[in-house]
């Protein structure tokens, strides 16, 4: 006999992948995945502000190390570079705490895009680790790994060079240690528009380059600011760099099934769940078999 409603719930939730009736650590969905320079309703943040979602969990810049680590800040729009793929309509660019309007090192936070940084090694080496956090939900306990298959496209420009990486090992400063294999890299990405696709199989013609857990998730861009533009790399002036994300979320699969936008799934649920109270109420002499 089940004539609860919270069986009547569970079952209408599992018909749109809410709740899991399946095997342990299957995933049943994914949320929390935010363009760069939006706030929680997806709308777009004031340049200069502080992303809502991205954060800057680890900077590695000439000599002042710990003054860029910290919230990521958008991008105005007057200081976008030249070269750089434009803001979208839902997305924009962030960069990291100390950057300015210009090389001279004025305007701090101010939404500009000037951060150390010029070249690959050595005292203008510098690396950015802009960091997100997702959930995924489904069966199996807190960190269990994912045993369904999980992909996730987006496209991320990034002055002027980018590695992702998926709950990736820390060394205790907090960078990414160099055990970590990275599931995408590409270089001189200020003006990319080519989506990367992650994913913990085989297929789609892509490979198998991340590990996803039920519960929280972490996407990891490292943006190494080069000044790969000029090539010089012993140059004291600040250099632009910065990062966009903006194609999450509109390409993300479970089994090969979209993951629909959660604007679109809570109706379907609500009137569901007046659908299956309606017939309750209606019925609640009659056991439900």
């Amino acid at each position: 006999m089940r004539s609860t409603p919270r069986f009547i719930a569970a079952f209408l939730l599992s018909l749109f992948g809410l709740v899991n009736l399946g095997w342990a650590g299957a995933a049943t969905n994914l949320y929390g995945l935010y363009y760069t320079g939006v706030n929680h309703t997806y709308g777009l943040l004031n340049g200069g502000s502080t992303d809502s979602h991205w954060t800057v969990a680890y900077a590695n810049a000439p000599g002042t190390d710990s003054n860029f680590e910290g919230p990521a800040y958008v991008v105005s729009g007057n200081y976008i570079d030249g070269g750089w793929t434009p803001n979208t309509s839902s997305a924009q660019w962030i960069t990291a705490p100390g950057a300015t309007t210009n090389a001279a090192g004025a305007g701090t936070n101010a939404g500009g895009d000037f951060l150390p940084g010029n070249g690959t090694s050595g005292s203008y080496d510098a690396r950015y680790v802009y960091r997100l956090a997702f959930t995924i939900t489904g069966a199996g306990g807190t960190g269990s790994a994912v045993t369904n298959n999980i992909a996730i496209s987006l496209t991320i420009a990034a002055d002027d060079r980018y590695e992702i990486y998926i709950n990736p090992t820390l060394t205790g400063g907090g960078e990414i240690a160099g055990s970590n294999t990275a599931a995408a890299t590409r270089n001189s990405a200020w003006n990319n528009t080519t989506a990367e696709y992650i994913q913990n199989f085989t297929g789609n013609g892509h490979s198998d380059n991340a590990n996803f857990v039920i519960g929280t998730n972490y996407i990891y861009v490292v943006v190494d600011n080069t000044n790969s533009i000029t090539g010089d790399a012993g140059s004291g002036p600040l250099n632009p760099s910065g990062l966009l994300v903006y194609q999450v979320g509109g390409a993300i699969t479970i089994d090969g099934k979209p993951v629909p936008e959660v604007g679109a799934i809570l109706p379907v649920i609500g009137a569901l769940g007046v659908f299956g109270w309606r017939r309750l109420r209606g019925r609640k002499l009659l056991p439900f078999v």
